[in-house]
């Protein structure tokens, strides 16, 4: 048998069988050697670790995630209880110290206690030379139902300047 100048004989076809032969077993082993290192590594990696393996490790690891997420919403729930407490807690505090008479200088003083909603209290301490008044007054929206005095009025704008000064710094 001829083929473009080459001579097949039976004992070159047997030659070339032989020589293909030979290259498929060397692939073959090559690849053997490469899934006897594949299985080392993945019988390694299902191992993990101290022994035990992955598919007890992923399943361990799921179950402490599950228990997490559990402790999340128990946190969330007690976290949205503490923003609604925290909301009606004390929040601004207005200081505002005047003269109320002539001769005893700065010793009087209108202090507002208010919660975010501008809801609280403002006290006025009217201080004399012989004696000393405490007045307290309803606040609501950071306005009071009662009359004011000026002091009291700055005082109430201060503590309302707190909160929306806390506010602002947090967002």
């Amino acid at each position: 048998m001829a083929m473009n100048g080459i001579v097949l004989t039976p004992q070159s076809m047997l030659l070339l069988a032989s020589v293909l032969v030979l290259v498929i077993g060397l692939v073959f082993l090559i690849l053997n050697i490469r899934l006897f290192m594949l299985d080392r590594r993945l019988r390694r990696l299902m191992r993990g670790i101290q022994g035990a393996n992955l598919e007890e490790l992923l399943q361990e690891t799921m179950r402490a995630y599950q228990g997490i997420q559990v402790r999340l919403g128990q946190l969330e729930v007690g976290t949205s209880g503490l923003i609604a407490t925290q909301a009606a807690s004390l929040q601004g505090v207005g200081f505002e110290r005047f003269n109320a008479f002539s001769e005893r200088g700065d010793m009087s003083f209108a202090l507002a206690l208010l919660n975010q909603k501008g809801d609280g209290i403002v006290f006025c301490c009217l201080s004399g030379r012989d004696d000393c008044r405490l007045y307290s007054r309803q606040v609501v929206g950071g306005v009071s139902t009662t009359p004011l005095s000026n002091e009291e009025k700055k005082a109430i704008q201060k503590a309302l300047a707190t909160i929306q000064q806390r506010d602002a710094q947090q967002h």
